[in-house]
């Protein structure tokens, strides 16, 4: 694969690497952990393999973005057709595994609660996920405030989803650009602070 990137990123822990590795790598090898695999449809954007990744305590789904960059952008219904897959592959994660957050990311790498904690100027929040069970009910609520009434917002399995582009949500929902990295911003800094006063493993029993 060639860059530009879509990710789809989770933020699990470094407890949360294994499980989340079992739950979506059919015949996973036993043994140390892979750190990079190719395979089919991580993500389902194209017929080539995709990638997975470990970095740190997040687990990434990597494929081609050429389509969510530049001038690609132009060709709606494309850009519509890949991004709602997107969205639907993020959200079946979301629902799958345990995680405190994740996001849908183009060139953009998500951060860790601890760089969030030292500097918030995050991009990753706007279209998202967050988990009411890990982040506690406070913190997702104040972070859905924040998101606005324009952003589209949607309740899932383990907390909450939130968007702001068009093509990251089935209403089309859309948040100017800068005044969503904004928004993002100020998540990012309830989201650091978050991570740090909640419990830092996570349930998978409920998977």
């Amino acid at each position: 694969m060639d860059a530009p990137f879509l990710e789809l990123s989770f933020y699990v822990g470094t407890a949360g690497v294994k499980p989340a590795l079992e739950a979506l790598v059919a015949n996973l090898p036993p043994g140390i952990l892979p750190r990079k695999l190719r395979l089919p449809n991580m993500v389902g954007l194209i017929e080539e393999a995709e990638e997975i990744e470990v970095l740190g305590g997040v687990v990434v789904l990597r494929t081609e973005g050429e389509a969510f960059c530049g001038a690609a952008r132009t060709k709606a219904g494309r850009l519509k057709k890949l991004g709602r897959k997107a969205y639907e592959r993020f959200v079946e994660v979301v629902d799958t595994i345990p995680c405190f957050y994740g996001a849908i990311l183009v060139e953009y790498s998500l951060e860790e609660p601890g760089v969030l904690r030292q500097d918030s100027r995050s991009l990753a929040f706007r279209n998202f996920f967050l988990s009411e069970e890990s982040l506690g009910p406070v913190a997702v609520q104040q972070a859905e405030v924040l998101a606005g009434n324009d952003a589209f917002v949607e309740k899932r399995k383990r907390g909450i989803y939130v968007s702001m582009s068009s093509e990251f949500n089935p209403k089309g929902r859309h948040v100017n650009p800068l005044e969503a990295q904004e928004r993002s911003t100020k998540i990012a800094a309830i989201v650091g602070r978050a991570v740090k006063s909640s419990s830092t493993s996570l349930d998978w029993r409920k998977g």
